[in-house]
């Protein structure tokens, strides 16, 4: 762990950093993390404000959060350019990391992406308020994930079908939030935004999977990425919902996998392609 980002490695490779979402933590990927890395450097992080990431400032700023991320990869050793992967709340991270440090980014996959679609006020704000109070209650109920109508109760946005997710994988969903210091305030952050302008903007091969029954961003999003990214290669997974990683971790590797090997290996793309969209 470095002195302000916690950070995890697994493999050898190509480097593949994964960037988590909202009231989680790095562990959200650790089912899928032994699959990567037979073949990639796997590196997973805390985003400042959850986990064992201290807060970089006093709110939750995108571009702060981005700058504290490329700061605490550097120091790791994590050399340019790598694959960058975000969920949810963490596509927006990833998305405004490769917009401002261009070179640091080989690929883009955008999992599940929020703040494609800003909500007005005052949802945000109403929002917001509420969500420290609703994750507390819901680890209150943790004991909860060991019954099948508990995982439905407890987890019935983030799976596709909560009742399927072995008890200890719910646990784990339910329990990540524990520690964060930062959850209200990103999430006002990420539910006003409106990341159009950077998808438009960068430059990175960019990807994007969804689950198909995804129940908190919902698949129609993938429609904006499209028309604004007509070269973007989107992936819809069946039988999952907003947690594919957990649900369907064999599944989503392979995906990832298959869409980093599909996409060009170059840290830039014909900018001639996205000048004809109007």
């Amino acid at each position: 762990m470095s002195a302000r980002l916690a950070v995890e490695e697994s493999g050898s490779g190509e480097p593949l950093v994964l960037i988590h979402g909202l009231a989680t933590t790095r562990s959200i990927w650790s089912l899928v993390v032994p699959l990567l890395s037979r073949t990639r450097r796997v590196i997973t992080l805390d985003v400042p404000g959850f986990g064992d990431s201290p807060p970089a400032g006093e709110g939750f700023e995108l571009d702060a959060v981005a700058s504290r991320i490329a700061r605490g990869l550097a120091r790791r050793g994590v050399g340019e350019p790598f694959d960058l992967v975000g969920h949810s709340l963490g596509a927006g991270v990833a998305l405004t990391l490769a917009v401002n440090r261009t070179r640091l980014v080989q690929r883009l996959v955008l999992v599940a992406p929020a703040g494609l679609e800003p909500l007005p006020w005052p949802a945000p704000e109403l929002l917001s308020l509420g969500v420290d109070g609703m994750l507390s209650a819901r680890r209150a109920l943790a004991a909860l994930t060991d019954l099948p109508w508990g995982r439905r109760l407890l987890l019935g946005f983030a799976a596709a079908d909560p009742a399927a997710l072995a008890p200890g994988e719910a646990r784990l969903i339910v329990e990540a939030s524990c520690g964060a210091s930062r959850t209200a305030p990103a999430l006002a952050t990420i539910v006003r935004a409106d990341l159009r302008p950077l998808l438009r903007r960068t430059r990175a091969p960019l990807g994007a999977i969804w689950g198909a029954q995804d129940r908190t961003v919902p698949p129609r999003v993938a429609r904006v990425i499209t028309s604004l990214r007509p070269d973007a290669d989107v992936v819809m997974l069946e039988a999952a919902g907003h947690v594919a990683m957990i649900e369907r971790p064999q599944v989503f590797a392979d995906a990832l996998l298959g869409l980093l090997a599909r996409l060009p290996n170059s840290a830039t793309i014909d900018r001639r392609r996205l000048d004809t969209v109007t």
